[in-house]
């Protein structure tokens, strides 16, 4: 019985640990395409002036190198001492923290895109990189075949992430309500800064991102889900079972999910710099 739930775990992290791992290159990927040339990395890895693009890089890269090693550890690939394996186990979770955080700090300290100044953006950011974490997770159990075993588990993982969507929620009507007081409120706006500010929200809420912003990501992205995971977890709750429907429903919402946090990334970064750039020109 020992052999076989430490066969489950294999399978679950394994699984797990390569839906990161894909999750670190797509983002690597986007890091390359941002600076356009791939030598440009190596000078941005060596920069000698710390910046939080090279604090983003350098995390991306201990991170990809400690999930290799993680997943060559849990698929029985990599011997390892129990020191040197929760050596690597610990250097992920920090590495993950910095690669959770890094973004919404780069953002929240570009001070000409008044849409970023804020740093409840750094909240809203983690809170969304923790809420795909779990979908992510969700995805690994199906593909590991780990569901059922791990009902309890999932069960807490949905109720953990309806939790973190109310978040969402909350940390970004702060996000907007800083941003539209910091920019005059009611007032209007002083400078041109501030209308910058008031026509990224105005672009985010009711102008050409407004229908990705609510059809997209408030509503695809936040309330299916929250409603999905209420469902999902009241029926486990009362003794329902993992049937093949159940299964189904559960990825939508992980894949509902997963939308909402790459339309979130999307329209934090569009509605911000459509404005500054028609300032600037």
């Amino acid at each position: 019985m020992a052999s076989a739930g430490a066969g489950l775990w294999k399978r679950f992290f394994g699984a797990l640990n390569a839906a990161a791992l894909a999750a670190l290159l797509l983002g690597a990927i986007c890091l390359l395409a941002d600076l356009g040339r791939p030598d440009r990395l190596l000078l941005l890895l060596f920069e000698p002036h710390p910046t939080y693009v090279a604090f983003g890089a350098w995390s991306i890269v201990i991170l990809m190198a400690t999930q290799i090693a993680t997943l060559l550890l849990w698929g029985g690939v990599l011997k390892a001492t129990r020191t040197v394996a929760v050596s690597i186990f610990v250097i992920t979770a920090g590495a993950s923290a910095c690669v959770v955080l890094y973004t919404g700090l780069m953002l929240s300290g570009v001070s000409a895109v008044p849409l970023w100044g804020t740093p409840w953006l750094v909240v809203l950011f983690a809170l969304s990189a923790l809420s795909c974490g779990i979908a992510l997770a969700m995805v690994a159990a199906f593909a590991s075949r780990t569901l059922k075993p791990f009902r309890s588990s999932i069960l807490r993982l949905a109720q953990m992430d309806a939790v973190l969507i109310v978040g969402e929620v909350l940390v970004g009507a702060f996000c907007l309500l800083s941003i539209w007081l910091s920019a005059g409120g009611s007032m209007g706006p002083a400078t041109g800064t501030d209308a910058a500010a008031f026509s990224s929200m105005e672009e985010l809420l009711v102008g050409s991102w407004a229908v990705l912003f609510w059809v997209g990501f408030a509503i695809i992205g936040l309330l299916v889900p929250f409603i999905q995971e209420i469902v999902f977890s009241r029926r486990l709750a009362q003794g329902g079972t993992l049937a093949d429907p159940v299964i189904l429903f559960l990825l939508g919402t992980a894949a509902c999910v997963l939308l909402g946090g790459f339309l979130l990334r999307l329209l934090v970064v569009e509605a911000a710099i459509q404005p500054v750039l028609s300032f600037v020109s």
